[in-house]
């Protein structure tokens, strides 16, 4: 029976909001920075980039523990393609991948804001 608000009869005719992107041309256009999604608040540093070494090397890896997302990025295109298609939901520390390519920087102060926050991020620890 449909519920009183009627949606329950549209449960169907949509597929799950992350599943759209990939297949509607919504999604970032390829590049060597992926951003790396629902990663499990115990998930340490290393045992991120070991899941992603594997596919070949990388400039950096963005990732600030109990965050629960990271940016990875590869030296190649074709790397950060393959890593992308082959860990695309696999479980690591019990919660499935979820990788998109990063977001480009369209602007100048965009740029400068994020190059601000990663180098504070980022700063070594006294």
């Amino acid at each position: 029976m449909i519920g009183r608000g009627g949606r329950d009869r549209f449960r169907r005719e949509y597929s799950p909001r992350f599943e759209e992107k990939g297949h509607q041309g919504r999604s970032n256009p390829p590049s060597r920075h992926l951003w790396v999604g629902n990663l499990s608040h115990h998930l340490n540093e290393s045992a991120l980039s070991e899941q992603f070494l594997r596919f070949g090397e990388l400039d950096s890896i963005a990732f600030q523990p109990g965050r629960s997302y990271a940016f990875v990025n590869f030296r190649r295109d074709e790397d950060a393609i393959v890593a992308m298609k082959t860990l695309q939901g696999v479980l690591v520390a019990g919660m499935p991948l979820k990788i998109e390519f990063a977001k480009a920087v369209t602007d100048f102060s965009s740029h400068l804001l994020l190059n601000a926050v990663i180098n504070y991020t980022f700063q070594p620890m006294l």
